[in-house]
């Protein structure tokens, strides 16, 4: 037990994203030449449909990579400003940035989908002329991960920037996360009687993956991640190979060595020559970032688990919070930060996990149920014994989930926490069958 871890839609959008994404009160930033000044015109028009760029295959797991970026493409976009504006659902201001090419007019592509930019997911809003650098966009639901890019329509056809990640504040919690049901509040009186009669420091979050509902004992408190926290870079690598930036198989069999035996040695080399491109450095702020784009606001990745001397910021342990874990675990459920097919090809790489690693999470769940989780385990001035994942099943057609979070501190004697936890676990999965049913 324990592992090596303890070493351009445009404006025929579909329905369902008008929700999301709102276009009213933008305007453009022009620069004018000679001065240091930002002239703002008028309200901006989304224009009507253009072709959409390109085709990509959806069936293969081993794509080749894309041409490299043309230079008639803008650099950017980044996030200036994003703030609430009231606690409206959809109320959040923006401020996009970036570098024009200068080689024709421009298209700010904005999506709540990771899937490329697929015609009818997303809006476009143009055409800016080809010195524009920035737009104020207001209307964004908040809580949400976005997609943004900018598309430049230059003499040789169409070219799209690097696609910008980012997550919209929570303007009001209530609207963000639903408020718990009866049923899910007596859960939360369950867990927390379950850690008071023990002496075990203890963070639990639990989210109904269908309506967002959260309840939680001590979610909000950092915590020790272990190597917990490598799950995330596993997913910024799944990004990667969903928009084909490197074939599959060898990141895809490291992945799955890093959940089967919870190795912080292939989860650093992941993010250092793949996420990183060959820089450590480089992959975990790509990962830190990754991590922010899903909300997860108090969570930082200092350095590679089981490599404290590989810090980025000296900023001392690494340390996350159970609310934000679901909050990531959430994101990877809903299909928009990994399209299904990826989405399901990471819970599958989350059920690897070796028979001695099986103790937290996967007890009590019953036969027909799936547990996809990571593990993390190490000592710091006594034991942490750490368990993220979602259990779920389908049944009749539907998907039913919901991620859970268990985090230890302070643990006298090693796998002293163990009952807790298994407990914690079968009170989740009894809660979630007697809303649901059984698989």
């Amino acid at each position: 037990m324990g592992g090596r871890c303890a070493l351009k839609l445009r404006l025929y959008l579909a329905l369902a994203l008008i929700g999301i994404l709102s276009i009213a009160g933008v305007v453009r930033f022009a620069s004018v030449a000679g001065a240091g000044n930002i002239n703002i015109g008028g309200t901006a028009t989304p224009t009507a449909t253009r072709t959409t760029i390109g085709t990509r295959p959806v069936a293969t797991p081993t794509p080749a990579p894309p041409p490299k970026t043309p230079t008639d493409a803008a650099v950017g976009p980044g996030v200036m400003v994003s703030q609430c504006l009231s606690t409206d659902p959809n109320s959040v201001r923006v401020i996009f940035l970036w570098t024009p090419s200068q080689a024709g007019i421009q298209y700010l592509d904005l999506s709540a989908y990771n899937n490329d930019f697929a015609a009818g997911t997303f809006f476009g809003l143009g055409a800016f002329a080809p010195g524009a650098w920035g737009v104020v966009w207001d209307g964004l639901a908040q809580g949400t991960t976005h997609f943004a890019r900018v598309d430049t329509l230059s003499a040789t056809g169409w070219h799209a920037s690097q696609t910008l990640a980012f997550y919209t504040p929570i303007c009001n919690v209530y609207v963000s996360a639903p408020y718990p049901g009866s049923d899910m509040l007596a859960l939360r009186d369950n867990i927390a009687d379950a850690i008071a009669g023990t002496n075990i420091d203890t963070a639990v979050a639990i989210t109904d993956l269908r309506t967002g509902e959260t309840v939680d004992v001590n979610g909000y408190a950092q915590r020790l991640p272990g190597c917990t926290i490598n799950l995330f870079g596993l997913m910024r690598v799944a990004m990667d190979l969903q928009v084909y930036k490197y074939p599959e198989p060898e990141p895809g069999d490291l992945i799955g060595q890093t959940i089967n035996r919870s190795d912080p040695i292939t989860a650093r080399r992941l993010m250092r020559d793949w996420v990183g491109d060959g820089d450590l450095a480089t992959g975990m702020t790509r990962v830190n970032d990754f991590m922010q784009a899903l909300g997860m606001g108090d969570t930082l990745l200092d350095h590679p688990p089981a490599f404290p001397e590989e810090s980025l910021y000296g900023a001392g342990p690494n340390r996350i919070t159970a609310r934000d874990v679901n909050r990531g675990l959430a994101a990877l459920w809903d299909g928009r930060v990994l399209a299904p097919f990826w989405r399901d090809y990471m819970l599958y790489k989350m059920t690897l996990v070796k028979p001695g690693l099986n103790y937290l999470i996967p007890v009590g769940v019953s036969a027909g149920a799936t547990a996809s989780h990571k593990n993390g385990f190490l000592y710091q001035e006594g034991w942490a014994d750490d368990d993220i994942g979602i259990v779920w099943y389908e049944r009749g057609g539907e998907r039913y989930g919901y991620a859970i979070s268990f985090f230890t501190e302070n643990v006298a004697h090693k796998y002293d926490d163990i009952p807790l936890g298994q407990q914690i676990s079968s009170l989740a999965y009894g809660w979630f069958v007697s809303r649901y049913g059984y698989p």
